[in-house]
């Protein structure tokens, strides 16, 4: 039994916006939390998740992962000729 590209990409997209909510909550949280403490406590935790809101917002995993297929292949063809 083979899952179909569009189903898969389906639930792809579903798992991507689940991830895209759930750092988008996790940072209104901690920029609450940073607002209500004075000496900015949670300011690393604030940059690595809105570096990963970026990141995904761009695509860059899949961007990263095509890049890296690209140059296995290309490894690949040189060295097997």
């Amino acid at each position: 039994m083979s899952i179909s590209l569009s189903s898969r990409l389906k639930k792809m997209n579903k798992i991507k916006q689940a991830i895209k909510y759930t750092l988008q909550c996790l940072i209104s949280i901690y920029i609450a939390l940073e607002i209500a403490t004075p000496p900015n406590p949670y300011k690393m935790q604030i940059i690595v998740l809105l570096s990963l809101l970026i990141a995904l917002k761009h695509d860059i995993p899949d961007k990263i992962v095509h890049l890296i297929e690209k140059l296995i292949v290309k490894w690949l063809n040189r060295n097997w000729k």
